[in-house]
């Protein structure tokens, strides 16, 4: 029925059904009070815009508004050949005031009520301290859970919160150079665009801004929004800590990635020019350096970099391109070397239960040195998730779950039998180092060193670039990856082996006993 709000919450509601006024009276965010005024329902971008500019002079208005646009295709030139090409164009529009507590996500079809023509709403509850998230479909609109939902088991991974796993919201690319949004460093233009195309006069495409200020003004600060609120809620008045697990699986596991590039443009390597490649494929450096400050004293110990002729060649010998299924663009993403790297929603977590005391600071440096030189998709780091207490008592809350994490893995590895290399052996040789500032400092320069022997090193980079492949392809799997042009493609197949860094530099197969993960079961 039109203007009525449906709710449809993946994991509780087998069906859609009305909201009823208790429901809807707790949807104190601004577009849940959108919804519940007399007004019938905006069901169009162009409209919703439109119906919050109305609300000007109210205690609801939010006058300020950024217009995004990112397309996984939009650094494609249109030519009549690629003038099929999925390239996923959409609008992510900001709305505020002070702060941007309102997210639109759109298709560019800002007219149309079609469910082709996609349309999200994000919207902050400052009452409650949560994320609403609606989508419009059948004519009407669908409150489809909240930020808490992402948590709990029967509706973590369903609806929006397969993507917004930990119930926050969502860029993929939060570092320079934004690889598939209009950006500074390459803007999404009307070349990418039919001549025909009437995009091209669209007032919201006119007034794009670029991705910078969606990074710093929208995205982080959404993060940082959602994991205070969890923090403040999880503490009870007695210091108790509850459902610690899921905040300390974020500092073990891999809940999402980000996505980040080299800063250089594909098509303008050459044989001679260096490529610098993202930090993070190496380390955890947010981790690392920001927040434990173990960076090299030295901060050219940082810059890896290869010769372009290594680049080029390897572009030759693993067919890459790009393909939306159909047609096919040969070579690399936009911006070179496109590779997953730990999600800024786990690592400002991390930093931020460091802040609160949950985390100490010795406890995060062990278990962010196990398996340091793979920062992502570690199944030796995530195989410590078991070990966590569910909750942590007393005032000196950050103490106590040190000790029994820590007596808890002591005791498996007294268990284990000729398992010198395990992960809970791992954790405990770095625990247990006396003077860990220095000592961990001293192994990320010798690990960057080994880095920085094999730039030139054909046979390291042939395994760095493989490395890169196999970690897109555990993106590709994930629900977060819904564009066929988001990551290019190789001729590698799908089957081949798991491979992860060693601290000298060199890519390896993974043995098979460190191909086990933790499931979610593990929370329980």
């Amino acid at each position: 029925m039109a203007n009525v709000l449906y709710r449809r919450v993946g994991g509780i509601d087998t069906a859609p059904r009305p909201m009823d006024d208790a429901e809807l009276r707790r949807l104190d965010d601004p577009f849940g009070r959108l919804l519940r005024s007399t007004t019938p329902f905006p069901l169009t971008t162009r409209r919703l815009l439109t119906a919050l500019d109305e609300r000007a002079g109210t205690a609801d208005a939010l006058p300020q508004q950024l217009v995004f646009l990112v397309a996984d295709g939009g650094h494609v030139p249109w030519t009549p050949q690629t003038d099929a090409l999925q390239r996923a164009f959409r609008f992510v529009i900001a709305r505020g005031k002070g702060d941007f507590a309102l997210l639109v996500s759109s298709s560019t079809m800002a007219d149309s009520a079609a469910d082709q023509a996609f349309l999200q709403i994000i919207g902050w509850d400052d009452t409650n301290k949560v994320f609403h998230f609606y989508e419009r479909l059948r004519g009407t609109y669908f409150w489809a859970g909240m930020s808490s939902h992402a948590l709990e088991a029967g509706t973590r991974g369903k609806g929006p919160f397969d993507s917004h796993i930990n119930g926050a919201t969502v860029m993929k690319e939060l570092r320079t150079p934004w690889v598939h949004w209009h950006a500074p460093q390459a803007g999404i233009n009307d070349n990418a665009l039919a001549p025909d195309d009437p995009l091209r006069d669209d007032p919201l495409f006119v007034s794009r801004v670029t991705a910078e200020r969606m990074e710093a003004e929208v995205a982080r600060p959404g993060v940082r929004r959602w994991n205070a609120a969890r923090v403040a809620r999880s503490v009870d008045s007695d210091g108790t800590w509850r459902d610690i697990r899921h905040f300390v699986r974020q500092v073990l596991t891999d809940s999402s990635v980000n996505l980040a590039t080299s800063q250089t443009a594909s098509h303008l390597i050459d044989d001679n020019t260096p490529l610098r490649l993202p930090l993070t494929f190496f380390l955890n450096s947010d981790t690392l350096f920001d927040t434990l400050d173990l960076a090299p004293d030295n901060p050219a110990d940082a810059h890896i970099a290869v010769p372009g002729r290594l680049y080029r060649d390897s572009l030759k010998l693993y067919d890459v391109h790009r393909s939306d299924g159909t047609i096919r663009i040969e070579g690399d993403s936009h911006f070179a070397f496109l590779t997953p790297e730990p999600a800024f929603e786990d690592t400002q977590l991390t930093d931020a239960l460091v802040q609160a005391g949950l985390l100490t600071r010795r406890l995060v440096a062990a278990i962010a040195m196990t398996d340091f030189s793979n920062p992502v998709f570690s199944p030796r780091r995530a195989a410590l998730l078991r070990y966590v207490p569910a909750t942590a008592k007393g005032p000196n809350a950050g103490s106590t779950l040190e000790t029994e994490f820590v007596a808890a893995v002591r005791a498996a590895a007294d268990r284990q039998e000729d398992a010198a290399e395990s992960a809970e052996r791992e954790f405990l040789a770095n625990f247990d180092t006396i003077d860990f500032d220095s000592v961990f400092r001293i192994r990320i320069t010798d690990y960057l060193g080994h880095l920085r022997s094999g730039m030139e090193d054909q046979g390291a980079w042939d395994g760095w670039f493989r490395l890169a492949e196999y970690r897109r392809r555990r993106f590709r799997r994930k629900p977060l990856a819904e564009f066929a042009l988001t990551t290019p493609r190789t001729n590698i197949p799908p089957t081949a082996a798991a491979l992860r860094m060693t601290v000298r530099g060199r890519a390896e197969a993974l043995q098979s006993a460190d191909l086990i993960q933790p499931s979610e079961g593990d929370l329980s």
